[in-house]
């Protein structure tokens, strides 16, 4: 991934640091505490090792090497790092997973052609049974 002047990083939320609600950055952001509820992000959003992420989250990029659970939509790139671990849905133009990361979910690549359209919607599926009921 190309790193410019957009992917910089204006925001830090520290290790030490939890959020329950709804953060919005105009310009990057870098994680490494517990995120719940929405994560809304005009740039990159790097996630560190130590981040526990619960959320939709939407962006333009995302770096991560912690864990997420929940959707994610990123107009550009999507990027995987060990020992990152992913729970949910991916939707975006590119996706890059490093070796050995924990993906459990399903994924949209977007054609080029479409990659600045934001919004495309992914409906979840209800999970099937694997074990069907005797009662």
């Amino acid at each position: 991934m190309k790193f410019n002047q957009e992917s910089k990083t204006t925001s830090f939320l520290s290790d030490a640091c939890e959020l329950k609600g709804n953060l919005f950055s105009k310009g990057g952001i870098r994680i490494d505490g517990k995120i719940q509820g929405t994560l809304h992000c005009e740039s990159t959003i790097f996630i560190g090792e130590t981040a526990e992420i619960e959320a939709e989250v939407t962006t333009k990029s995302l770096i991560a090497g912690g864990s997420i659970t929940g959707s994610i939509i990123a107009e550009d790139t999507v990027q995987i790092n060990r020992p990152g671990s992913i729970r949910g849905e991916i939707q975006t133009g590119n996706l890059k997973i490093e070796k050995n990361v924990y993906f459990n979910g399903r994924c949209r690549l977007l054609n080029p052609k479409d990659n600045n359209k934001r919004n495309v919607q992914m409906k979840p599926k209800s999970p099937k049974k694997a074990i069907p009921d005797f009662d």
